[in-house]
């Protein structure tokens, strides 16, 4: 193989890779077959930690959309609770003034009898 080329990765590139692909790679060869080039890696030194990295990322995406969810459930929640207590709330001011409008109508209505009568009857003794 006379047109391959094998790139040595710094400490650096080395940490980029590894924490993007959790794959260890201490070097990329890069070959040419025909008029296009095709780029290999070695074989992971340890294909278990890779396993192992991708299980870890997963399981953090997974409990990351779990508490997201919660968070968003909570605050449904609670918004709805809010609600239900503004529109109990409402609700009884509004009773409360219907209450007091017909308290305050029957007494009008009663205290105009009240006076009628009174005049009425002064009429009649005269």
């Amino acid at each position: 193989m006379g047109n391959e080329v094998k790139i040595k990765l710094t400490d650096e590139q080395k940490a980029k890779i590894r924490q993007a692909t959790g794959r260890d790679l201490p070097e990329i060869r890069v070959e040419s077959f025909g008029s296009s080039p095709a780029v290999s890696t070695p074989a992971a030194s340890s294909p278990l930690k890779a396993t192992r990295a991708m299980r870890a990322a997963k399981s953090m995406r997974a409990t990351r959309a779990l508490k997201a969810a919660k968070s968003m459930k909570a605050a449904k929640s609670m918004k709805a609770a809010k609600s239900m207590r503004a529109a109990r709330s409402l609700k009884a001011a509004r009773s409360l003034k219907a209450t007091k409008s017909l308290k305050a109508t029957r007494s009008l209505k009663a205290t105009r009898s009240l006076k009628a009568t009174r005049s009425l009857k002064a009429t009649r003794s005269l």
